[in-house]
């Protein structure tokens, strides 16, 4: 389960922290206000920073991505990263000077060490072939699931996955787009461009200094620890540019929906959840499957 904090730091502060005069750790379920004396109150914009628990000890985020034998998990990620860029193709053409979400795309398949073959099969693909799909779900104990698809047969696929969800206890659901927030999310690593390790801390200065929103620790698919920097939409790029100034070293940038409201579920409907979520997810026509379980 992951664990949250909401930090509210006025200007004057985050000047502090610009000029590393930030004294406080952050950890679990802390809230700090910082004040200066003599300053009235002033404007302030809320960070908010959420810590993974430490590794073994987090079961939603280690259940959620059960893998299979290597061989297959490593085609399925290709399988999906394979629709991300026929996706970013079909909303802003095939060529990743002019279009930063697809070249952001070709960045990860690179980093996946994803076949040169498979990248350029899924760039030739007709520009306007296949349909994006976003579904509204309820899944097991309340909780809410929006899975994004591309598929060449927008009733077959809505159909597919009609039956998936009504096997696994979900359903189709309108409404569920309003517990989650559009937001640019920008992958980092846990070493900066020095080799030294960043921690907690040291990634909230970072982030209130390249304007982020949100600080999350995660891991990838290799259960490679990373942190995610959370922020506007709108300054997805401008957040990253900073974050790699500032000495990081970002693995990607995506626009993604993030919950805003997120529910806990009892042993039975979580085990139902990662069925559920598992089900989706290799359905070949879906690209993601977000949910807002804690």
């Amino acid at each position: 389960m992951m664990s949250w904090a909401v930090v509210s730091l006025t200007r004057t502060a985050a000047r502090c922290v610009r000029e590393r005069c930030l004294g406080f750790r952050v950890g679990p379920w802390y809230a700090f206000q910082q004040e200066t004396p003599g300053c009235g109150p002033a404007p302030h914009r809320t960070l908010r920073v959420s810590a993974a628990v430490s590794a073994g000890h987090n079961k939603w985020s280690k259940v959620r991505h059960i893998k299979g034998p290597k061989d297959m998990e490593r085609s399925r990620i290709f399988s999906k990263l394979a629709l991300s860029i026929r996706l970013a193709v079909k909303e802003g053409g095939p060529n990743p000077e002019n279009n930063s979400h697809l070249a952001n795309i070709l960045e990860v398949c690179r980093s996946k060490h994803m076949p040169k073959s498979t990248i350029e099969s899924a760039l030739k693909t007709e520009k306007n072939k296949g349909v994006h799909l976003l579904y509204e779900c309820r899944g097991p104990g309340g909780s809410s699931l929006l899975i994004e698809a591309l598929s060449n047969s927008g009733p077959k696929c809505h159909l597919d996955i009609k039956y998936i969800l009504n096997k696994n206890g979900g359903v189709m659901a309108e409404g569920a787009r309003h517990f989650f927030d559009k937001k640019g999310v920008v992958v980092v690593g846990v070493e900066d461009r020095e080799k030294k390790a960043v921690n907690l801390e040291r990634a909230l200065e970072l982030a209130i200094e390249a304007g982020a929103e949100d600080v999350k620790e995660a891991e990838d698919e290799e259960e490679k620890n990373l942190f995610k920097f959370i922020c506007d939409a709108s300054s997805l790029h401008e957040v990253r540019k900073k974050l790699d100034s500032l000495g990081l070293c970002s693995v990607s940038c995506s626009l993604e929906f993030i919950p805003n409201l997120k529910v806990q579920l009892a042993e039975p409907d979580l085990e139902q959840a990662v069925h559920l979520i598992q089900a989706l997810s290799n359905y070949e026509d879906v690209i993601h499957v977000y949910d807002n379980i804690e």
